[in-house]
C-alpha cells in the first residue's frame, strides 16, 4: 500500500494528463481555499468606531466565486459541481463511480478598507447555516472523499491574518449527515488606508482508484457578515511591561 507521500508525488504527476488543478484530500494541506479567485471590489469605512455594518442586507456580497472539475477513468463517471452567489448562498458536491476525480469549491465573504486616517479595530460576526453529507460505501469501494470548510481573513498585501478549521470529514471517518448553525466571532486591527479581505472556503473532493466510488456534498446557506468599527486597542510597550 503506497504511503501518503507517495501518493501526493502521484497526485502531482497524474493531473498532467487527467486533471491538472485537482488536488488529493490530503496532499495539499489545510489552508486549501486561501487565495482570493478574483480581486473584489471594497466597502469604504469612513469612521474607526460606531459603524456597523450588515451583509448581505446592506450590500450584496463581492467575494462569491465557485469552481468545478472532472476527470473519468475509463469506464468509470465522474461530476463535480459549484455555485455560490452574492445572496449568502453557495453549495459543492462531487461524485465518482467506478474510478476517477472531481471537485467543487466556494468563496463567499466581503472586503473592507480603512479610509480613515486612524488604526481602528474590526469585530466580525460571520453567522450561516450549513449541511454535509458523505455517502456510505463497501469499504473495499470507497473513494478517498473529503469535505471542509474554512474561514479567512487576508490583508490588502495578501497576508493571511486568521485561519480558522470550521469542519473537516473524510472518507476514513466514516459516512455522515449533518445540518448546524454556526456564529462565530473574533477580531482584526487594520491600520489607515488597509485592506481586509473576509470570506468563506469550502470544498468537496473526490480521488477514487480504478473500482472506487464515492459522493459528498456540502451546503451553506443564509451566510451573513456582521462588523463594527471601533478604536485600536493601544500597543503596549517595554515601558508599559515595567511599570
Amino acid at each position: 500500500m503506497r504511503n501518503l507521500v507517495q501518493e501526493c508525488l502521484l497526485a502531482t504527476l497524474l493531473p498532467l494528463v487527467t486533471l491538472p488543478a485537482l488536488m488529493l484530500p490530503g496532499c495539499a494541506g489545510a489552508d486549501f481555499g486561501s487565495e482570493l479567485s478574483a480581486k473584489p471590489k471594497t466597502h469604504a469605512l469612513d469612521h474607526s468606531q460606531g459603524t456597523t455594518l450588515r451583509l448581505p442586507q446592506d450590500e450584496p456580497f463581492a467575494i462569491a466565486s465557485f469552481e468545478a472539475q472532472q476527470a473519468a477513468d475509463l469506464g468509470g463517471t465522474a461530476k463535480g459541481e459549484a455555485h455560490a452567489d452574492a445572496a449568502g448562498n453557495a453549495d459543492a458536491s462531487a461524485e465518482v463511480s467506478a474510478g476517477g476525480q472531481a471537485s467543487g469549491s466556494f468563496q463567499l465573504g466581503h472586503a473592507f478598507r480603512n479610509k480613515t486616517e486612524r488604526q481602528m479595530e474590526l469585530a466580525i460576526t460571520v453567522r450561516f447555516n450549513y449541511e454535509y453529507q458523505l455517502a456510505d460505501a463497501a469499504p473495499a469501494q470507497a473513494a478517498d472523499t473529503s469535505i471542509g470548510l474554512k474561514l479567512y481573513a487576508r490583508d490588502g498585501q495578501n497576508r493571511l491574518l486568521r485561519n480558522f478549521d470550521l469542519l473537516q470529514h473524510n472518507a476514513a471517518d466514516g459516512a455522515a449527515v449533518r445540518q448546524a448553525g454556526e456564529d462565530f466571532r473574533f477580531a482584526v486591527p487594520v491600520g489607515p488606508g488597509e485592506l481586509l479581505h473576509v470570506f468563506l472556503s469550502g470544498r468537496v473532493v473526490i480521488a477514487a482508484s480504478h473500482g472506487r466510488s464515492g459522493a459528498g456534498a456540502l451546503r451553506v446557506s443564509a451566510f451573513e457578515i456582521e462588523v463594527q468599527t471601533r478604536p485600536a486597542p493601544p500597543v503596549r510597550t517595554a515601558g508599559d511591561e515595567r511599570s
